[in-house]
């Protein structure tokens, strides 16, 4: 199949008198029409993968070569829509024959879920956003350069990474040259930072996903819970920081109660040496486990305009939901909560709570106290790839006994998860487009595809087998179970990984519980 991909991508590139090697170079990029999408980075793989996602499930036409720029929390993805791709067929495109229509989404990563409501609103009233992206057109000849092959889960593609950062320019009052055309958040746009009010009515908010949120940790923190926790196989390995070894299994997740992440997040425990075994041995004390550099709890977390730090404040604190409660621990280095660019290795200075702007930028902070020893908690969502867990040294821990799985969400033993919303503003304010658009056609199709059953199947592929188990994102349970799938409970991985569909819903209001759509049956 990929040999067929490849054949066909050349034939078409000589046809049209395209360059063979990738679709657009960076003088193409002039010509292409420019999709700008704020918000969410939980779901930036999420959102990769509704475009390139394999077997005819991604909006991008497999048979034209694909390639995306990267740099500093940003990312553009350059390809092909045609009428031809099963995906977008009816939607007005030209065909393959025609040359399809050459498209450059633009995800900006520096904030968060904010950055996918309040600069759509700015532009609805006529006035100037803050946002910016990557501008190709301009790229020094610097960027990484690879081919990527086809995966199960996604086409190949020509990846520019580690580019120099340049943006494009700022934009002005009722200026349509660099407004926002859509953005998505990880919970509904009353919860964005500053709060909107009235405001988001301006907006119109499609129910997306279920996002699956984890909480994750430092290595040498997970090995010192599977120790105070676990026995076996679970902890005969004295490795503090390998890759992934006999250790790494589902069934040897260890576990924090929610209250004691409360606890934490809140900076009402700030020392590790406060947690004890089953014996009352401190855990920084208990036999077998490597001591940390010291017991001070360090905190990731993301900056105030993320919807993963919001997620976090609502479940864990009730924050951003009631007035008067435990606020979330504020950063007390160098970073801020309105920060746009990361500033790394924070606690080798003495500091011990870091905001980052975004979820690439928490792994690096796990990753850098797993490195010095320091035991450290983040916020996460669970769609973490292979090159992610590769990259950063990390664990997700269970809550209440549970982890972090779809399978586990499902059958109502985990109940962290929030229901995104993808966003764009509403017909007759200023800068909403047309219907006939095509921009407005691709934010259109973003929202499509996050609810078809097909393409989370193919789009959470990148999300499996992972230490705690198969990750990722949940079609809402209002989605149609497909004709012949077996889904009934106990809901398991297999399952799961066939159809996603989740069993349990906040009602699209991230302050409200999780309350069962699906029953189950009584006494399992």
């Amino acid at each position: 199949m990929n040999i067929l991909r490849s054949t066909l991508a050349v034939a078409v590139a000589a046809v049209l008198g395209m360059p063979a090697a990738h679709a657009f170079s960076r003088a193409d990029y002039a010509g292409a029409t420019k999709v700008y999408f704020g918000g969410a980075t939980a779901t930036d793989n999420v959102l990769e993968a509704t475009f390139i996602a394999a077997d005819g499930d991604g909006i991008c036409d497999s048979t034209f070569p694909i390639d995306i720029w990267r740099s500093t929390n940003q990312r553009v993805i350059t390809c092909v829509l045609t009428n031809d791709n099963p995906v977008t067929a009816g939607k007005g495109f030209p065909t393959r024959t025609a040359g399809g229509l050459l498209v450059a989404f633009h995800k900006e990563s520096a904030g968060g879920s904010s950055n996918g409501v309040v600069p759509l609103i700015a532009v609805s009233k006529g006035l100037a956003h803050t946002l910016r992206w990557l501008d190709v057109g301009s790229l020094a000849n610097d960027c990484t350069v690879s081919s990527v092959a086809a995966t199960v889960s996604r086409l190949a593609y020509t990846d520019h990474a580690s580019c120099t950062l340049v943006t494009t320019p700022a934009d002005t009052a009722a200026s349509s040259t660099y407004d926002v055309h859509g953005g998505i958040s990880d919970n509904e746009p009353a919860l964005a930072f500053p709060a909107p009010g009235k405001d988001a009515a301006n907006l119109v908010s499609k129910a997306g996903v279920q996002i699956v949120f984890g909480v994750p940790v430092s290595v040498p923190l997970y090995r010192a819970l599977q120790i105070a926790q676990l026995s076996g196989s679970c902890v005969t390995d004295t490795d503090p920081l390998p890759t992934v070894d006999t250790r790494d299994a589902p069934t040897c997740v260890p576990s924090l109660e929610k209250g004691q992440v409360s606890a934490l997040v809140s900076q009402n425990i700030t020392s590790w040496a406060d947690f004890t075994n089953g014996s009352g041995t401190a855990l920084t004390s208990v036999a077998g486990v490597t001591a940390p550099a010291d017991t001070d709890v360090r905190i990731c977390r993301r900056v105030a305009t993320s919807g993963t730090q919001a997620a976090f404040e609502a479940y864990f604190l009730n924050q951003r939901c009631a007035a008067s409660v435990q606020g979330f621990a504020a950063p007390d280095d160098l970073s801020s909560v309105t920060d746009t660019t990361y500033k790394a290795n924070q606690f080798a200075l003495g500091s011990l709570v870091n905001a980052a702007p975004s979820s690439g930028n928490v792994r690096t902070c796990i990753d850098s106290a797993s490195t010095n020893n320091y035991w450290a908690i983040g916020v996460s969502s669970t769609e973490i790839t292979d090159a992610n867990l590769t990259a950063a040294k990390l664990r997700f821990v269970g809550i209440n006994g549970a982890a972090p799985t779809l399978a586990n969400v499902a059958n109502g033993k985990y109940d962290f998860v929030t229901e995104n919303t993808v966003n764009y503003i509403k017909a007759g304010k200023t800068g909403a487009l047309a219907t006939s658009d095509a921009r407005f056609k691709v934010v259109d199709l973003i929202t499509a595809r996050l609810a078809n059953i097909d393409a989370l199947n193919t789009i959470n592929a990148d999300f499996d087998d992972k230490p705690w188990g198969n990750g990722g994102i949940l079609a809402l349970p209002s989605v149609a179970v497909p004709a012949g799938a077996t889904y009934s409970a106990p809901y398991t991985a297999a399952m799961m990984a066939v159809t996603p569909i989740s069993t349990v819903s906040r009602g699209g209001n991230t302050c409200s519980p999780t309350f069962m759509v699906k029953p189950q049956p009584a006494g399992r």
